[in-house]
């Protein structure tokens, strides 16, 4: 809640608060309540439609379920690559940032020396955060929300299939018995 709170999505503070896409949401159980008429118009659709699907229990054909949750998976993947190609490019120049300062501190403390040795005063200390700007880390709360969604839907893929290839074996077991 703090994290929200403070809207810093930064890869340090969402590490700080032990944040994953698993721990994004809070599931709040609902309660709905319906009248007794439409609990007997409920019953009275459930009973007519029981059988239509008994049949579709049976069914080989694989639906567009499968099709467009494996093309809304392969967006996703896409975004995560994307947002993963934007962190990487704000980790290197964080390096060259790091090593420049680095590089600048030895420069500094070599000139000061020679300057001590030359019996000149050495140079005044510089706030190295002026000179180099702090990179702007990029929001990972849309990474976290991508990765929930992939989760979900690489959950989906593999329930749909597990009833499937179910379907498939029990087709296959029938027809070799019948052959």
């Amino acid at each position: 809640m703090e994290v929200c709170k403070e809207k810093d999505f930064s890869p340090e503070a969402l590490k700080k608060g032990s944040i994953t896409f698993e721990h994004m949401f809070e599931e709040v159980p609902i309660v709905i309540k319906n009248s007794h008429l439409i609990n007997v118009l409920m019953w009275e659709l459930e009973k007519k439609s029981a059988v239509a699907d008994k049949h579709e229990l049976l069914s080989l054909a694989s639906s567009n379920h499968l099709g467009k949750t494996l093309q809304l998976l392969m967006d996703r993947v896409d975004e995560m690559s994307q947002d993963i190609l934007k962190y990487n490019t704000y980790m290197r120049n964080m390096s060259k940032q790091q090593q420049q300062k680095h590089q600048y501190q030895q420069r500094r403390q070599q000139e000061n020396m020679q300057r001590q040795s030359r019996g000149e005063p050495p140079l005044p200390e510089e706030d190295l955060s002026k000179l180099f700007k702090p990179l702007q880390a990029p929001a990972r709360m849309d990474s976290l929300l991508i990765a929930g969604q992939i989760n979900t839907y690489c959950q989906n893929i593999k329930e749909f299939t597990a009833q499937n290839l179910g379907k498939l074996f029990m087709a296959q077991a029938l027809q070799e018995y019948n052959n």
